[in-house]
């Protein structure tokens, strides 16, 4: 059988009408609406914090924690045991606290205020409390900050709850992705991530409940901070009454003040009177970092893993004590650098093991995460190699030398080829800033950077590129059209994004059937799949499974599909763990194996030995269970019931090609190393090693994403049948007739 492409490109291009057409009807509808959905928060952390901790449990002890979004955050709790008086003692040394009565003045007098606070500021935490102690929460109303991860929301939250004095959950909370620890009319200051803030608009528009809403560490330039930059900033012309604080460590102070400065005549005829100054304010507050000395190599290195693993030998031969801490760009680099380290160092050299060499890195188990952060036994100097979450999420107590490879990875979207690539790529000079100031939180330290200081202040650029630059748009593009904005590509950005990402994500959608011919959201499909916080291609397939009758199975699917990754580490046990996956195995692929995984923990009573004996984490299959019970309430709140397939797998795999029809794959006849080429655009994929399908190779598959590593991989794979694709998407596939000149 051969199949062949058949749909049309969508008319979005046509599509001129208003901007505010369609949104600003909503805003008037929903302007005296006070209706308290679901908050989602984020917030990071500079310096010491305690570890969050759920309302009413016990306080755990200090303890280094996964982030599924990819990133580690260990956070310390240094007055766990202090009083109220030493805690505020504590906040008065803070560099952020000087400047008080600047920043209130500020957010009195001006619609917009930037902060550009340095790293160990204090600006995270005690501008929140600066805010709801001058009356900005009181008669009901709340102070949001925001982050552009999930695990800084939660730790942030824990901190400032302690410093109030108060329950995590009461009058401060948080609110993530599938997450709500908030307490409706009494929650004064909330903490949540950009992106849930961005489905808040959905039931309220005009962000009614919020007073002020901080935007922290706008430098880094997510996806979702530069979305809601924009939203924020036309919000502001309907209620010039809401103040916005944008604060970073770096950022260019200059063009987000520009980017804001609304002038008057663009606000309503009856706010210009009570509008405060439309002009944003900046206020540089210092930090308290110590003096850094910073190195150059005179030569450009040619293998910055070699360099830096010679670093480090150098600098434990001739320097003082002092912990060391080497950025490197991912695992692979980590662990090569580990096992040099270990093998060149103290063995081949014939030294005792008096280097204490420890990897940092999304998705190391958790036994290997508690060394990091233990006290340096006496006559040792401890090495944490790590990624860039190093750079502003933790503070590491030891660290005197900081090694700087000048490169990280970061991942770039290709919309032609719809292939996210894992890329190393060179850091920009505010990444390099970061890392040097981690040598100095404690004491004076040194920064020894693998690059010359003519590249430096010449070639590396001020700033990294924005992540709305180098992203898939289809999860943006559905949320702005849930919220009426028809014109995408008229949205007033912080930074354009391209126009071929643009044009990919609406075809995404409108071959879905998520948007119409004209881009507007279909009904019901379009809005119940907006309302629903996930790819809208699982979305697509857990709404399909509905009408399939094996929804049981696929919200347990899109569940384990919704967390970072279900399998440990496995640095040196390889065997073994390929044996603990043939236990979950099937032919039919990998969804049908998380399934099964998911199944056996139950059936283990979520027994955390058994996920030790299966190498599975834990913790994400806790927080599995979770979102698939909140994905229940969503469908059930959507008028849609579960029902189970019974076994009945072909359906199973039908719903999933619902969603992921566009991404199948044939596999090339008398391929000898398992090629595939997908039908949409003909590219060579080959199954990744870490699925279940791997060397098997069903003759047609379905893949989930791509990811480009040394090949084009294909991960979460499932067989099919071909007839399916135009069964599911008779839009999209057609039979091709064969060329009567062949025979």
């Amino acid at each position: 059988m051969k199949l062949g492409l058949a749909w049309p490109v969508p008319s979005h291009a046509q599509n001129q009408s208003h901007l505010w057409r369609a949104f600003v009807q909503k805003l008037y509808f929903l302007l005296y609406r006070h209706k308290n959905g679901t908050n989602f928060w984020n917030l990071r952390v500079k310096g010491s914090m305690s570890k969050y901790w759920k309302p009413g449990s016990e306080r755990p002890t200090p303890l280094l924690v996964d982030d599924e979004e990819g990133g580690v955050l260990f956070v310390s709790n240094p007055a766990s045991s202090s009083s109220s008086s030493q805690l505020e003692r504590l906040r008065q040394r803070l560099p952020v606290y000087k400047y008080r009565e600047a920043i209130l003045y500020l957010v009195e007098n001006h619609a917009t205020s930037i902060i550009v606070g340095e790293t160990g500021s204090g600006k995270t935490t005690q501008i929140p409390q600066y805010l709801k102690e001058a009356g900005w929460a009181e008669g009901g109303r709340v102070i949001a900050c925001t982050q552009p991860r999930r695990l800084a929301v939660q730790s942030v939250a824990s901190r400032v709850a302690e410093e109030m004095g108060v329950k995590l959950g009461e009058e401060v909370g948080y609110t993530i992705r599938f997450e709500d620890q908030t307490n409706p009319g009494l929650t004064m200051i909330k903490f949540l991530t950009d992106g849930v803030l961005i489905r808040e608009m959905m039931d309220d528009p005009l962000l009614t409940k919020y007073s002020v809403i901080m935007v922290d560490e706008a430098h880094e330039r997510s996806l979702s901070t530069d979305i809601l930059l924009g939203l924020l900033k036309k919000i502001q012309r309907r209620r010039p009454d809401l103040r916005l604080v944008i604060s970073s460590a770096t950022i260019e102070a200059k063009s987000m003040a520009s980017f804001f400065h609304i002038r008057r005549k663009n606000l309503r005829n009856d706010a210009i009177d009570a509008a405060p100054n439309q002009e944003p304010a900046i206020l540089s507050v210092e930090g308290k970092g110590y003096t850094v000395e910073i190195h150059y190599v005179e030569e450009p290195v040619s293998d910055y893993l070699q360099a830096s693993v010679e670093t480090v030998i150098s600098i434990h031969d001739k320097e003082g004590p002092g912990d060391v801490l080497v950025f490197l760009t991912g695992q692979d680099d980590i662990e090569a650098a580990v096992k040099m380290l270990t093998d060149e160092y103290n063995y081949s050299r014939g030294r005792s093991s008096d280097l204490l060499v420890l990897p940092l890195y999304s998705g190391l188990p958790r036994g290997e995460q508690d060394l990091i952060f233990a006290p340096t036994p006496r006559g040792k100097r401890k090495v944490v190699i790590s990624t860039n979450i190093a750079e502003t999420s933790l503070t590491l107590e030891g660290v005197v030398y900081v090694v700087d490879s000048g490169f990280s990875k970061q991942k770039f979207y290709n919309p032609i080829s719809d292939i996210e690539s894992l890329v190393t790529a060179p850091i920009s000079k505010a990444s390099a800033r970061q890392r040097a100031g981690r040598a100095g939180r404690l004491r004076p330290g040194k920064c020894f950077r693998l690059y010359t200081e003519e590249y430096y202040l010449r070639d590396m650029p001020s700033e990294g590129i924005p992540e709305i630059q180098r992203s898939n748009l289809v999860s943006c593009i559905i949320q702005m059209k849930a919220l009426g904005i028809d014109n995408i590509l008229g949205f007033d950005w912080l930074s354009s994004p391209s126009a071929e990402a643009m044009v990919r994500a609406l075809e995404v959608l409108y071959s879905l059937g998520i948007l119409d011919e004209d881009a507007k959201l279909t009904s019901p499909l379009g809005f119940q799949v907006a309302e629903l916080p996930l790819d809208p291609m699982v979305s697509k397939m857990l709404l399909s499974s509905c009408e399939l009758g094996c929804s049981e199975e696929i919200v347990i699917i899109a569940a384990m599909l919704s967390v970072q990754s279900i399998w440990v580490s496995t640095r040196g046990v390889h065997k073994e763990f390929d044996e603990a996956k043939l236990r979950f195995a099937v032919a039919e692929g990998d969804h049908v194996a998380y399934l099964n995984v998911y199944k056996g923990f139950l059936q283990s009573g979520k027994s955390s030995q058994w996920c030790y004996r299966n190498f599975i984490n834990y913790q994400a299959m806790k927080k599995a269970i979770d979102i698939r019970e909140q994905l229940v309430r969503l469908l059930k709140r959507l008028g849609l019931t579960l029902k189970s397939c019974e076994g009945d797998l072909k359906m199973l795999r039908k719903a999933i090609i619902s969603g992921f029809f566009a991404h199948a794959c044939q596999l090339e006849e008398y391929s000898p190393n398992g090629m595939y080429k997908t039908l949409r655009s003909s590219q060579e994929v080959y199954i990744h090693p870490s699925s279940v399908l791997f060397r098997v190779n069903p003759k047609w598959v379905v893949y989930h994403s791509l990811v480009l590593t040394d090949k084009q991989y294909a991960r979460n794979v499932i067989a099919i049948d071909p007839a399916w694709l135009i069964e599911a998407a008779p839009h999209f596939y057609q039979l091709r007739k064969p060329n009567p000149a062949l025979f």
